[in-house]
């Protein structure tokens, strides 16, 4: 009944899910290797058999005492470390908040192995610590790993997975993860054209055929999404309906007068979450007599890909996001613009983006930005820090009045998308790689004068507002030092109270309009005559000569700290 994630269910996707080795981690011995007779289960998928489904990199085998790995699974389980451990006959115990290093991790194990478990995992990014590895073998029970940056979330439900589905000997072969691989491995078994789209008809992946394809898939696979008027079709004629209601193959037939040929289509499912489907076409023959049970164990077996496939994409988005964050901090950026396919050499700016207070979160915004960004070109790529989205354009010769344009758009657009107030700000051109950084900070002094406008600014460059962004820097450096709020504002304060204070109200006006009386008057809407009495009670409560320059100045610099 846990609830699996616990502490880590919001952390980062191993950062190499879909590598082949993890740099800079200690490569695990196991005791044992996986096997053919090792993973030959009697009752169900033995423990050996589904971590070679898994592949090494996900979950390795750290400790396999001999008949460990040829355990048919029956389930995986959670640990919680405030209750006693369940039974749990030949389940896997995911050690979920146990230290590896810890006396209770040994202790975890010897009492796992005598509930029934078949072995216990834990994350581990080092060699396993020897206590454990010596309870593991006293017990009999293996004890596996994976790398603490994969969540539990994930490891729970590939497992699951990957013990529920059975094994189909023509599509083991395809790496865990391949799903164009997957896609033409299937396509031959079943004779016909195989796309598999996730759950809003986008294309993962598809197969390659040499015979003539349907204009529908064609379009599909240039577009890499299903076109509306098709997804029209099929929403008329239920299709959607029946697959997201059965977990059974469905059948379409041919629709002659848009050229769509006959298919047939399965979901994807993997603990109750619907991950995507995966579609069929005819090319000319029918499809083989056995397409139907080919599918029903496809869509299980595709579960496993399209969960790895994911794990490589959080892991790809992971990277970027950090050597984006390296390139706007000034870290490596050499190493990060090429990582990140940008020229060193090119010129860049930073433009960033950010919604009005009670606007909507970045999470929203940043998908916005994101697909603004990639049609504007090709190469800017864009990233969160906080409530802020910044995109980097770069190019051989970047006109300012390109990057303008392109902040004018975004903001327009993000307004738009998202119905409030998205404001852009642009930082200054910069002529190598290792500059980055500098214009990043110029766009976050615009975006404090922008998001202090009061709306009255939407889009604007250092060139605009750099004296309203130079004050703000000097406001902060008054600010930390507490006694240069002293004299005659704060006897003006300490007079006027907790009310609205007309005469501090006053002083700053007359100060805003340069010591025109009329038009200061108007401001805070009195008549002159009652604004030139407030004005001279105000200089002899506070002392004040406000025909000495300096203490004009110093009156004024605390008027702005007070807001």
């Amino acid at each position: 009944g846990c609830t699996v994630g616990c502490a880590d269910a919001h952390a980062a996707p191993c950062p190499r899910a879909g590598g082949a080795g993890r740099p800079g981690r200690a490569t695990f011995h196991p005791v044992a290797d996986v096997t053919a007779e090792d993973a030959r289960g009697h009752d169900g998928q033995a423990l050996g058999e589904v971590l070679s489904r898994l592949g090494p990199d996900l979950v390795t085998a750290a400790v396999a005492p001999p008949g460990s790995l040829a355990r048919p699974l029956t389930g995986v389980s959670v640990n919680d470390p405030l209750l006693e451990v369940p039974q749990g006959h030949d389940q896997v115990l995911l050690a979920v908040g146990v230290e590896p290093r810890s006396a209770a991790a040994a202790e975890l194990v010897e009492r796992a192995a005598a509930e029934g478990y078949a072995s216990v995992l834990f994350h581990v990014d080092d060699d396993l610590p020897s206590p454990v590895g010596d309870a593991a073998r006293r017990s009999g029970i293996a004890v596996l790993t994976a790398p603490s940056d994969v969540p539990w979330v994930h490891l729970a439900t590939m497992l699951r997975v990957g013990i529920t589905s059975p094994r189909h000997d023509e599509l083991a072969g395809v790496p865990l993860g391949d799903l164009f691989g997957f896609a033409n491995s299937l396509a031959v078994q079943l004779g016909g054209a195989v796309t598999i789209e996730d759950p809003q008809s986008q294309v993962l992946a598809y197969s390659s055929v040499k015979d003539d394809v349907d204009e529908p898939r064609k379009e599909t696979i240039l577009g890499r999404r299903v076109p509306q008027k098709y997804r029209r079709i099929l929403q008329e004629r239920g299709i959607f309906r029946q697959l997201h209601s059965s977990d059974d193959v469905v059948r379409m037939d041919a629709v002659p007068e848009v050229r769509l040929s006959r298919r047939v289509a399965i979901t994807v499912r993997a603990a109750g979450e619907l991950l995507g489907s995966i579609w069929v076409a005819e090319t000319g023959l029918p499809l083989a007599d056995t397409h139907a049970g080919v599918l029903r164990e496809a869509a299980q077996t595709a579960a496993l890909h399209i969960m790895r496939h994911r794990m490589e994409l959080r892991a790809e988005s992971t990277l970027r996001t950090s050597m984006m964050r390296d390139l706007l901090e000034g870290r490596a950026a050499d190493v990060a613009a090429v990582r990140l396919g940008l020229d060193p050499q090119a010129s860049y700016a930073v433009v960033a983006f950010e919604a009005a207070a009670g606007g909507p979160p970045v999470d929203r915004l940043l998908p916005v930005i994101d697909l603004y960004a990639s049609t504007f070109r090709r190469t800017a790529p864009c990233v969160d820090v906080g409530p802020r989205v910044y995109v980097v354009l770069s190019g051989d010769q970047l006109a300012p009045t390109e990057v303008r344009r392109f902040a004018a758009d975004g903001s327009r657009r993000a307004t738009s998308a998202t119905q409030a107030q998205v404001h852009a700000a642009v930082g200054r051109p910069v002529t190598s790689v290792d500059r980055v950084a500098a214009s990043r900070h110029d766009a976050d002094r615009v975006m404090r004068v922008l998001l202090r406008s009061g709306g009255e600014r939407v889009v604007a460059d250092l060139d605009e507002v750099g004296a309203a962004a130079n004050l703000l820097e000097v406001l902060d450096l008054v600010r930390e030092r507490p006694h240069l709020l002293d004299g005659p504002l704060r006897l003006l304060r300490e007079n006027e109270g907790d009310r609205r204070p007309p005469l501090i109200t006053t002083l700053r006006a007359y100060l805003d309009h340069f010591g025109d009386i009329t038009a200061a008057a108007a401001s805070t809407q009195v008549h002159p005559n009652t604004f030139r009495y407030r004005l001279r009670r105000a200089c002899e409560l506070a002392g004040v000569d406000l025909g000495d320059p300096v203490e004009r100045l110093m009156l004024w610099l605390q008027l702005r700290l007070l807001g």
